[in-house]
């Protein structure tokens, strides 16, 4: 008895689980809940183990580029020291003056020189905001000259921290300005001031006091830093690190690890070095805000996942339990109006009522509607081409009696010929569809004639793709673009009209006429699109594009239609797209 409770028991509880599972509502609950819950697993887990490998690895690279900008800065810094310096002791004006002021004895030329001197080198401060404090001093004696402001304390080169020392220069610092106070801190070189053998001068210059205290920021990234340098002899000359890095210790070029900072450490150009240590309190609350961040996140997107879940049941559940039964019977038999179907809300009912009512109409009028339509466009097309401005033709035949008089006859006979076979072509009966090369061979008999009514002012240059040549296209629709191109693209008749015909993949072809004319207003290009086709006729613009468009819809159907791009720069560009058929499949 216990054995067949059981099974009837797991039997049920199969039978529920399959009902459970068959709604659609359950369905899409469940897989909403599940995809939830993965989404939360997954992030919670990302979290987990990669915040200490992602997290750490990004701060440590933000840090270290932090601190190598701050040692490009700094070479910065000292380029600009550098380049000021050279203007200052290297020829030129300046060391023509110096080495005249320091060598006469005339108290004017003296007077002079010093004159000069001063102008020059407030120049220098003017142009260069970066530099300070700087004067030139005797090597010898430690006299001073032409200093920009007054010693605070006795000068002395050999207190100072030395950085790097080259041939020519040698950099000093951090340390204090001699012309301020212990505060103000400076970068600073010295160098030998070439004006003469005989005289032995040289320059001292430091960086202004505001260009440390942006270098060498106290905060860096959000974090409390502290900095420490070593010259390219290895010894630490400034330091904020007493205790890892103290100043005048030698250092071993190892970063060292320190109980409430990280250290990191940057290379200069110039060969010193820039040690730094970032706060770990800092460091690690950062690292702890982004893992909080990360939680709300994943938190935020389990509530968003909730809240899509639900939206898309309440959008697809309801509608499809109302209209089911009646969406399957019109699929089934789409124009059966005998239908009873009801939904019992009484909007939806009114709804069913007015589809049905729909329904027979359609099935009334369905082939009239299209019979009609296709009889409309094609009475439009011919009272289109019934209303093509026929000023062409006369001009034409005005030019040929011209040329009749004032030529041979070996030009008329080939004018005739062309007007002949365009004639024949325009207003034959071969059909509305040619192929492109046909279209293209009426064209230039076209062009040929306009080219002796302008008296040849303007070129037509053809770039018409192989492929394209049997491709199907409506008759008679490059040479409204032509026209419109040569009346009013080209500036006094004269410039150049391309006409391109190229695949664009492998199922269309597109066709462009392009003139390199003064353009059209944006009035003008409205006017072409939107005109009907008697809106513009007077003054030629409207009548040739407007049959253009009205082809193409013809044709290819309303997503088909001529744009128009114009500036004064490039010109006038007509353009279209049709599909890649060939003339006998048209």
């Amino acid at each position: 008895m216990k054995r067949r409770a059981r099974l009837v028991s797991a039997v049920r509880t199969a039978m529920l689980r399959n009902k459970l599972f068959y709604s659609l509502k359950n369905r899409v609950t469940a897989v909403f809940l599940l995809s939830t819950l993965i989404t939360f697993t997954l992030v919670s887990a990302a979290s987990y183990y990669t915040i200490y490998s992602i997290l750490y690895n990004k701060i440590e690279k933000n840090i270290q580029l932090t601190l190598d900008q701050v040692s490009k800065d700094t070479d910065s810094a000292m380029d600009n020291l550098l380049s000021v310096s050279n203007q200052l002791s290297y020829g030129g004006i300046v060391s023509n003056d110096l080495a005249n002021f320091l060598s006469t004895d005339s108290y004017s030329s003296k007077r002079t020189h010093y004159d000069n001197i001063n102008s020059y080198l407030n120049l220098i401060d003017y142009t260069n905001p970066t530099a300070g404090f700087h004067f030139y001093y005797r090597s010898d004696s430690k006299d001073i000259l032409f200093g920009n402001g007054s010693l605070s304390r006795d000068f002395n080169l050999d207190g100072l921290p030395l950085l790097t020392e080259q041939t020519f220069f040698a950099f000093y610092g951090p340390h204090p300005s001699f012309a301020g106070g212990a505060g103000d801190l400076v970068l600073s070189m010295s160098r030998p001031v070439q004006i003469g053998s005989d005289i032995n001068l040289k320059l001292y210059l430091e960086s202004n006091t505001a260009v440390l205290p942006r270098i060498l920021k106290t905060e860096q990234l959000g974090m409390r830093v502290s900095y420490a340098l070593v010259s390219d002899g290895g010894q630490v000359v400034y330091s904020e690190l007493p205790n890892a890095y103290p100043t005048g210790s030698i250092y071993d070029g190892k970063i060292k690890k320190a109980a409430d900072s990280y250290l990191f450490g940057s290379e200069s150009r110039y060969g010193w070095k820039l040690l730094a240590a970032f706060d770990k309190g800092a460091f690690n609350r950062e690292i702890r805000d982004w893992a909080v961040r990360m939680a709300l996140l994943g938190i935020a997107l389990m509530l968003v996942s909730l809240l899509l879940g639900y939206l898309v049941w309440r959008a697809v559940y309801v509608p499809i339990r109302l209209f089911k039964r009646e969406i399957g019977t019109l699929a089934s038999s789409p124009f059966d109006t005998g239908s009873s179907e009801r939904t019992n809300v009484a909007e939806f009912d009114k709804v069913l009522k007015e589809f049905h009512l729909m329904k027979e109409r359609i099935q009334s009028l369905l082939v009239e509607v299209k019979q009609k339509e296709n009889d409309k466009r094609q009475l439009e097309v011919d009272k289109l081409l019934s209303q093509i401005n026929p000023h062409f033709l006369y001009n034409t035949l005005n030019t040929v009696q011209w040329i009749a008089k004032a030529e041979g006859q070996r030009t008329i006979v080939k004018l005739v010929a062309e007007l002949t076979r365009l004639l024949r072509y325009n207003l034959g009966k071969e059909g509305s569809v040619v192929t492109v090369d046909r279209e293209v061979s009426a064209l230039k008999d076209y062009v040929s004639l306009q080219l002796v009514r302008n008296d040849h002012q303007f070129e037509v240059r053809y770039d018409v793709d192989e492929e394209a040549k049997d491709v199907a296209i409506p008759r008679f629709i490059l040479q409204p673009l032509v026209e419109n191109a040569i009346t009013h693209g080209l500036t006094d008749g004269q410039g150049t009209i391309g006409v391109k015909v190229a695949k664009n993949g492998p199922s269309h072809v597109t066709v462009e006429v392009a003139d390199d004319g003064a353009g059209l207003t944006v009035e003008q290009r409205l006017a072409i699109l939107e005109q009907g086709p008697n809106g513009l006729a007077g003054n030629g613009l409207g009548i040739g594009l407007s049959y253009v468009n009205k082809m193409l819809e013809v044709h290819y159907g309303e997503g088909c239609t001529l744009s128009i791009d114009s500036s004064p720069e490039t010109g006038t560009s007509y353009r279209f797209t049709i599909p890649n058929r060939k003339a006998d499949d048209a």
